[in-house]
């Protein structure tokens, strides 16, 4: 009868800490997605962009086209280093050889403000961070799959990954 007693207990208790789990999770994973607050590559001096863009009629063929801005500051880069696993473990410097390759690609990226970004980040969201080192000594280091402009998150998206990519990723490792 004690046995009985206890596994109730015990299964009681289990399914109350996944029920608080789940809730808890869920605020904390609305704080993971603050990465490195991107400011869309720009300086202080240049508001970031992308809010939400008014719908434009299609009609109007007379008005230009508005220039997207690049995710990743793309001047000046002296050091990009890949990091599978989430940021962590070791990198993968980008050789010399590959660089322009590396930063013509990742000035391809922009944000995705056509897909909405759920209130749980997905499994598998930014698994793969940049670090990128500036002539002036400044480095920043964020995920491929996201950034945030103005407190909110958005996916990001880009060109093909250059053939040299799959190399420099496959050279990271977690210790």
């Amino acid at each position: 009868m004690l046995k009985k007693s206890f596994i109730a207990i015990m299964c009681i208790a289990v399914l109350l800490s996944i029920v608080a789990c789940s809730k808890d999770d869920a605020h904390q994973n609305e704080g993971t997605t603050n990465q490195v607050e991107s400011s869309l590559a720009t300086d202080a001096s240049q508001p970031g962009k992308p809010t939400e863009e008014p719908s434009k009629p299609t009609e109007d063929i007379s008005t230009p086209t508005e220039e997207k801005e690049s995710v990743f500051k793309t001047e000046d880069i002296i050091r990009i280093t890949f990091y599978a696993y989430y940021g962590n473990g070791k990198g993968s410097d980008v050789p010399a050889e590959h660089l322009n390759k590396i930063i013509t690609w990742l000035d391809s990226f922009e944000v995705d403000t056509n897909k909405e970004f759920p209130e749980l980040v997905p499994p598998g969201t930014n698994t793969v961070h940049v670090e990128i080192e500036y002539l002036d000594g400044s480095i920043i280091k964020q995920g491929m799959d996201t950034t945030v402009v103005d407190g909110v998150t958005y996916y990001i998206s880009g060109a093909p990954s250059p053939e040299c990519y799959d190399e420099i990723i496959s050279k990271t490792s977690l210790s």
